[in-house]
């Protein structure tokens, strides 16, 4: 009986987290980040040079990476990040804290990692 109340407290609690994380990572993740460097198949690369992103909390991101800078429609379902309009861009968020978003995931057939500091 003991047994049977751990494992489902346990699973209660493990529930419970994932959705906590999720709505922490989408409210840490509004407002203006600019990428300071990013990686494709672990070298460095100029592929983001001045690129920014702007996340609102009605889930539109404005960004010039997106065509002709339009919004477009994000998620955040628990450690990822996609954005419409963008291909393929579904990306593995590895840090994400006050001034600090780490992204990594592949965009077509390129492993890629984006490093961002919050804008000011």
């Amino acid at each position: 009986m003991k047994l049977k109340f751990l494992v489902v407290s346990s699973l209660m609690f493990s529930v419970y987290s994932c959705k906590n994380d999720e709505a922490a990572y989408r409210q840490a993740i509004l407002g203006s980040w600019d990428v300071y460097a990013s990686e494709m198949n672990g070298k460095p690369n100029d592929f983001m040079k001045n690129g920014y992103f702007i996340f609102t909390a009605d889930n539109l991101v404005t960004s010039n990476t997106i065509p002709e800078n339009q919004s477009s429609a994000y998620s955040v379902k628990k450690d990822k990040l996609e954005i419409d309009g963008i291909d393929d861009f579904n990306m593995h968020i590895i840090r994400l804290d006050k001034d600090t978003l780490w992204l990594k995931g592949k965009i077509s057939y390129y492993d890629m990692k984006y490093f961002m500091v919050r804008r000011q």
